[in-house]
């Protein structure tokens, strides 16, 4: 079962060969599965149960070994919540989620911290003249580019 589509570009080739990979080992597993289950304790079922053992392993060690696997790191929160049997499209949303909260929390700090320069620059260049160039060039080095 897929919860997404990949889009075909060369800098997604990786990913799309990884994700097929993925989608064989869960098939072989399955049929492990199977094989385990309705094992008769036979010569015969013994030695498709050890060929199944050692093609799951095999396809563990291309997917490990594999360049685009060595490139990305899964998080363990990420293997954590699959295992859970959650959806992992689920984890991106809430992770998305509360990454735009902290940004907004942020960015209303650094708003409110850009207000008291402006108003702390006001005042001592009230109270001290002398100052107003240095002031003003603090505020023009700490002033950041702001989208509103």
């Amino acid at each position: 079962m897929t919860t997404s589509t990949i889009k075909h570009t060369p800098e997604n080739e990786p990913l799309i060969a990884t994700g097929e990979q993925l989608q064989n080992l869960v098939e072989q597993l399955i049929e492990l599965g199977v094989l385990v289950h309705d094992n008769q304790g036979t010569f015969q079922s013994h030695t498709a149960l050890t060929n199944k053992v050692n093609e799951v392993v095999s396809l563990l060690s291309a997917i490990t070994a594999a360049p685009f696997t060595q490139q990305y790191s899964i998080p363990v929160d990420v293997i954590q919540y699959i295992e859970e049997g959650r959806n992992p499209d689920i984890y991106t949303r809430e992770f998305v989620e509360v990454n735009a909260k902290s940004n907004a929390r942020i960015k209303g700090r650094m708003q409110g911290f850009a207000k008291l320069r402006d108003v702390l620059g006001t005042k001592l260049a009230q109270e001290f003249p002398r100052l107003t160039p240095t002031i003003k060039d603090i505020q023009e080095r700490t002033s950041l580019q702001m989208e509103d």
